[in-house]
C-alpha cells in the first residue's frame, strides 16, 4: 500500500500537460478576455494600482481557463477572475530587512 500512494501520484503528474510561457501577444489576449468576461459578469475594471496592506485578496484554488488563459479565481466572489501574475526571469536576490 506504501508503494501504491507515490506511483499514482507519478503517474498523474506526469499526465498533466506543460503549459508554454505566454507570449506578450498571448498575454494582451488573455488580459482582453479577462476583461470582457468581468464585463458581461458586471464586475469594475481591474486596478494596476498598489494594493493595500490590509485589502488581501483569498484566490480559490481551481485550475480555471478561458480562451486557453489560466485565471485566479478569488474565493469570495467566484465571478471575480484575475489574471494570473506576470513572471520576470531575473534572478532571485535577498532583500535587507528594515
Amino acid at each position: 500500500m506504501n508503494l501504491v500512494l507515490p506511483v499514482l501520484a507519478a503517474a498523474a503528474a506526469s499526465a498533466i500537460p506543460a503549459t508554454p510561457a505566454p507570449t506578450p501577444a498571448t498575454r494582451a489576449a488573455c488580459r482582453e478576455a479577462i476583461m470582457q468576461v468581468r464585463a458581461q459578469a458586471g464586475l469594475p475594471a481591474l486596478d494596476r494600482g498598489n494594493a493595500q496592506p490590509d485589502e488581501g485578496l483569498l484566490i480559490a484554488a481551481v485550475d480555471k481557463r478561458i480562451d486557453d488563459c489560466r485565471v485566479l479565481v478569488m474565493a469570495r466572489d467566484t465571478r471575480d477572475l484575475r489574471p494570473e501574475p506576470e513572471f520576470t526571469q531575473r534572478r532571485a536576490e535577498l532583500l535587507p530587512a528594515r
